[in-house]
């Protein structure tokens, strides 16, 4: 009988460890990992370009923007699994954003104050190493832009 609780035991903890690992790994997709901006592949249209520019996607699906603009000035908002359902921004004021997750594609849509303020989709290589994104956006002043951002997988 004891032989049988232990073995029971054992597999429960099993088990246990498993359901826990599924739940952590829960969100991981092609974007999971750390991308820094590669200026030298990346188009800003019209400029000037950020001085740099990293994207952290989490095992849990949290998503952590570290950036300084091209006025020299830091931004680090960051965003929790959206699903297609619209989250908050922290580090943005009255900002969300409705994010899609398809194998190696990637389709946001930002809001402030309610509007759009861009438009980003992405694709991850074949091979995992490079993220391709373009951002069609409105700057503060209501200027369009359009981006053409490479990251490289770190």
């Amino acid at each position: 009988m004891r032989r049988h609780l232990s073995l029971y035991l054992r597999l429960t903890l099993l088990f246990g460890a498993a359901l826990v690992l599924a739940a952590q790994t829960d969100h991981i997709t092609p974007f999971t990992g750390t991308w820094k901006l590669n200026l030298m592949k990346s188009k800003f249209n019209p400029g000037p370009p950020f001085k740099s520019f990293t994207i952290t996607f989490t095992p849990d699906g949290t998503r952590h923007l570290d950036l300084i603009g091209a006025d020299g000035q830091p931004h680090k908002p960051s965003l929790p699994w959206s699903d297609g359902r619209e989250v908050s921004v922290q580090g943005m004021e009255n900002a969300t954003a409705t994010s899609k997750i398809q194998g190696r594609t990637l389709y946001d849509i930002w809001k402030q104050n309610g509007k759009i303020i861009e438009d980003v989709h992405g694709v991850v290589s074949s091979d995992g190493k490079t993220l391709r994104t373009t951002v069609d956006g409105t700057d503060n002043q209501g200027h369009p832009y359009h981006n053409e951002l490479t990251f490289d997988k770190q």
